[in-house]
């Protein structure tokens, strides 16, 4: 037979133990927004080189990316969501993402993406040209990320 101090003691840890789960799952509430921004942010992660021959070599600039409603990437092949512009040249290029998450679906995502650039080549009649390049991503609500601006990159002739 269970004393009372027995049955009190079991009662009392029970209702302690009921009451932290309580608290814990209070506290996880769906309306508390996304972990981060809904803008997309952008990271520089790596830069595959610092020199590259010109028609050669292949450089890969990979970035991190955040965005608290994953709506980061196009259905439409037309439609571009990363920009990329050399620093030797006045405009930026634009380049399609497929969807990273389901259309629909509001989740926050984090990632990496390879940035290729395999035809790098000098404008000039030199031997050599340095170069940096500027990034930035649009998700589909028209949000633009942050520019981040990589290291330089030398191009070189073979």
């Amino acid at each position: 037979m269970i004393s009372k101090a027995t049955f009190r003691c079991c009662f009392l840890n029970s209702f302690l133990i009921l009451l932290t789960c309580l608290i814990t799952f209070s506290s996880c509430n769906k309306d508390d927004g996304p972990p981060f921004s809904v803008i997309p942010e952008i990271e520089l992660v790596s830069i595959s080189t610092d020199t590259v021959v010109q028609f050669s070599d292949i450089l890969i600039i990979t970035i991190e990316y955040r965005d608290g409603d994953g709506d980061i990437g196009q259905e439409d092949p037309d439609v571009n969501s990363i920009f990329v512009r050399d620093a030797r040249l006045e405009n930026y290029d634009g380049f399609y993402i497929g969807p990273i998450a389901p259309i629909g679906t509001e989740v926050a995502i984090t990632g990496q993406l390879n940035i290729e650039f395999p035809s790098l080549f000098l404008f000039g009649n030199g031997s050599a040209e340095n170069t940096f390049f500027y990034l930035y991503l649009v998700d589909r609500a028209g949000n633009q990320s942050n520019e981040i601006i990589t290291p330089t990159v030398t191009i070189v002739r073979e």
